[in-house]
């Protein structure tokens, strides 16, 4: 049976491929007669003697062991292949795979919305706005080009192949030796209250990928610092080296509705047109490299992804960020006790300085600089200070790197929550299949990791190149700043803050005290745990319709 159906398929394929055309004259010079030799059967001898591709190829991946199942590679593999290129444009509204059943009502194994299959995109936009840099574009339109797989088979799973009784079909899967393609899903980049985009995208996702290593370029929200019980620091100062004392942040004193309250003093930092208590945290720039990542799993929802140990450039302190109220565990008494002193308000840098990230001079940042702050980025790169870090300024805009204060060595641990409805593109550039199976196993040729659970399963063997993931919105500082007061206490708690004699007497008379306390250099083990989710990426996660004219889906 076996062999007439192979000697059907190759016979087939070679007299198609066989065909003469013969021109015959005729006595009727208007006429040309096209005649076609007449098919004739070849026997196994004959056939076996001729040399030709056939369209169609069958193969059989014995199990690796009895073929009972009882490992993800104990089956018997039959595979139908066509040898061949095929060309593939698509557009899903609804891809909807193992919804009910055992998943329950309203859960599905796959469910992606408004998805597109086309050829690889050849370019990308590059541009000032975030939300469009990096969008993927194609020189002839994506409407117009085709996912290519090469050599696409249909494959079953067969367990107990060897047994006519007790052999049953346990998986199938649709797959290609090679696909190279762009597939996308959603038809606009944005995000809702939920964390949600509103054009669709991938609901859920049971499967295997690799995310190659991908650059974050990401930024932190500013904060104020020191104001709240839960970034209280406690610290050891040293007044005229004769009255040790500890101090602490009085939060009471700067809650604002707090009986306690005291309204801030000039110099503190101005928010919104008023003084307020706490220091001004800026803009951190937090950029990685994410390495290459396994996701897998049933019906995902989301993106987790955790990188450790990724550096947080230099936190400047200036005098110009703001103060914060410390209150003394003990008042410091002079003059036999007629004056004391137990609450200041602190700075952590001289008067009137001022700390700036430095940019590369003739840069689009710097020439959107102000006049004043050209002029102090050109004097902090002369002094040393190179495109990308911090430098502090004193009042006269000159660099003095004394002049204010600084925490150094952070690194965090940054875990990434993101919706795959909010991953809209994934360029395809290797095998990949789909597969429903009736238990655990894995596909021949699949990654060793990549282990099929049961129902649909759409996995993907090489990297897949995300190009990016750069928010365009800053990562909130709220979970992160109660871990840098603990970080610096511990600090503090290991070096003593010295004040000289114009020091004490400015806390003494109700003075501000205005004190930079040089590097505050964080142990090597700590670390800040710091939250990117739900953020809104730059273009490279823009989806790109696959219509023609304006349609968005089609």
């Amino acid at each position: 049976m076996k062999h007439n159906i192979k000697k059907t398929i190759l016979v087939s394929a070679l007299y198609a491929a066989m065909y003469p055309v013969v021109v015959m004259a005729t006595n009727i010079p208007s006429y040309d007669a096209v005649a076609m030799a007449d098919m004739v059967e070849l026997d196994d001898e004959e056939m076996s003697s001729e040399v030709g591709q056939a369209l169609l190829s069958l193969a059989y991946t014995a199990p690796t062991g009895t073929g009972v199942g009882a490992s993800n590679l104990d089956y018997g593999y039959y595979k139908l292949g066509l040898e061949a290129k095929m060309e593939l444009n698509l557009n899903i509204r609804n891809l909807q795979l193992g919804c009910g059943g055992v998943n329950g009502p309203g859960k599905c194994d796959i469910d992606m919305e408004n998805v597109a299959l086309s050829g690889s995109a050849n370019g990308k936009v590059v541009s000032g706005v975030i939300a469009d840099n990096g969008t993927p574009t194609w020189s002839v339109g994506r409407s117009n080009t085709s996912a290519l797989l090469t050599n696409p088979f249909v494959e079953f799973a067969i367990k107990n192949p060897n047994t006519a009784a007790s052999r049953e079909v346990v998986g199938f899967r649709f797959s290609a030796e090679d696909i190279l393609g762009y597939l996308s899903a959603g038809t606009v980049n944005d995000i809702d209250s939920n964390g949600m985009s509103t054009g669709g995208g991938i609901k859920t996702f049971s499967g295997f990928i690799k995310v190659a290593q991908t650059p974050v370029n990401s930024f932190t929200d500013p904060a104020i610092f020191g104001t709240k019980v839960d970034q209280m620091i406690n610290g050891k100062i040293t007044s005229l080296g004769l009255f040790p004392r500890t101090i602490a942040t009085n939060p009471n004193a700067m809650t604002v509705g707090s009986a306690n309250y005291i309204t801030p003093p000039a110099g503190t930092y101005v928010y919104g047109g008023s003084n307020i208590w706490g220091i001004n945290v800026p803009r951190q720039t937090v950029s990685f490299n994410f390495p290459e990542t396994v996701v897998t799993g049933t019906r995902m929802s989301q993106l987790n992804l955790v990188v450790k140990d990724v550096p947080i450039p230099t936190i400047g302190i200036s005098g110009s960020d703001g103060g914060i109220r410390l209150r003394l565990d003990a008042p410091i008494s002079l003059l036999f006790g007629a004056i004391f002193v137990e609450d200041a308000t602190f700075f952590m840098g001289d008067q009137g300085s001022r700390t700036l990230n430095v940019v590369a001079t003739g840069s689009p940042a710097y020439l959107a600089m102000s006049a004043t702050d050209k002029t102090g980025n050109d004097r902090l790169i002369t002094s040393g200070i190179t495109p990308g870090n911090v430098g502090c300024l004193n009042s006269g805009n000159n660099a003095s790197a004394g002049s204010c204060s600084y925490i150094k060595n952070l690194k965090a641990n940054v875990t990434v929550k993101q919706n795959f409805n909010l991953v809209h593109n994934l360029p395809i550039s290797s095998g990949g299949y789909l597969s429903l199976q009736k238990q655990a196993m894995q596909w021949p040729g699949s990654d060793a990791l990549d282990i099929a659970q049961p129902g649909w399963w759409m996995a993907f063997k090489d990297p897949l190149d995300f190009g990016a993931l750069n928010p365009t919105s800053g990562i909130p500082m709220d979970d992160v700043l109660p871990q840098i007061a603990t970080f610096i206490t511990n600090y503090l708690s290991q070096n003593n803050i010295n004040l000289d004699i114009a020091s004490t007497f400015d806390a003494v008379f109700g003075a501000p005290v205005y004190k930079p306390i040089g590097d505050i250099t964080l142990a090597n083990d700590a670390r800040a745990v710091m939250v990117l989710q739900n953020l809104l990426l730059d273009g490279n996660q823009k989806p790109v319709s696959n219509c023609w004219g304006g349609l968005k889906f089609c």
